[in-house]
């Protein structure tokens, strides 16, 4: 009988693409099968539907992975303590940010500019950051702009 000859899965390639989430199509096309034959040949082998096989996969893959980051971490890895903590355990990066002052402002005066010049570009300055402070010591609410008029 002449024919097609039977595919040989490589079972530990198949295992090794699904754990590391490579889905169904694409680990057809890497191996040389037809999308169909593996599914076919899932079924017939382990005797589930292939996407269950193939869910089952990605589920270990994920628990290797964790345990691996949860190893590294143990042993003293740094980067992998930290990538732990911030999806295991809720920790984030913030960047805390303070104006207290006004940034410096550098400024170039004409050569024909005397010291009175100076001193008004100054004060200037220092009045647009007393206004900020102002600004920033008003009431936010409806309710503190009450307390501090009564």
């Amino acid at each position: 009988m002449a024919g097609r000859p039977k595919s040989q899965i490589d079972w530990k390639r198949v295992d090794e693409l699904a754990r590391a989430h490579v889905n169904a199509s694409a680990i057809s096309r890497i191996l040389g099968y037809d999308k169909v034959t593996l599914y076919r040949n899932i079924e017939y082998k382990y005797k589930v539907k292939a996407t269950d096989y193939l869910h089952e996969r990605h589920v270990e893959g994920t628990g290797l992975m964790r345990e691996a980051i949860y190893k590294a971490g143990i042993q003293g890895n740094i980067i992998a303590q930290i990538f732990w903590l911030k999806n295991r355990d809720g920790w984030t990066d913030k960047a805390l940010v303070q104006h207290e002052v006004l940034p410096p402002v550098l400024l170039s005066l004409p050569p024909e500019a005397n010291d009175e010049d100076a001193k008004m570009i100054e004060a200037f300055f220092n009045s647009v950051k007393d206004d900020n402070e102002r600004i920033s010591t008003e009431p936010e609410s409806l309710q503190e702009r009450e307390k501090v008029d009564n």
